[in-house]
């Protein structure tokens, strides 16, 4: 789905205009990045949790040469959904 279908959707859900929409859905983000790049952890009711994590250090091999090489840790983005929606996942035949 791209922004503007969301932005659609969310629209003719709730009644409001696509610009009021627009708007709403660019303060949420912001939040949302703002608090990520504070350490924060979002959790949203009935979707699940979203964090910035510290992703260890590792090596890894190349397969065509075997060459080793270290990749240094970094900050990567974790989604946990919620059980609800990790049930219904289940039941979705792609």
């Amino acid at each position: 789905m791209l922004t503007k279908d969301l932005i659609a959707n969310v629209a003719a859900q709730t009644g409001m205009t696509k610009k009021r929409t627009e708007e709403m859905l660019t303060a949420t983000t912001s939040v949302l990045v703002e608090q990520l790049l504070e350490g924060k952890a979002v959790q949203l009711q009935n979707f699940g949790t979203i964090e910035a994590k510290m992703r260890a250090a590792r090596t890894v091999v190349h397969p065509k040469t075997g060459e080793k090489t270290i990749v240094p840790e970094k900050l990567q983005l974790s989604f946990r959904p919620t059980s609800s929606i990790k049930e219904n996942l289940k039941n979705i035949n792609l």
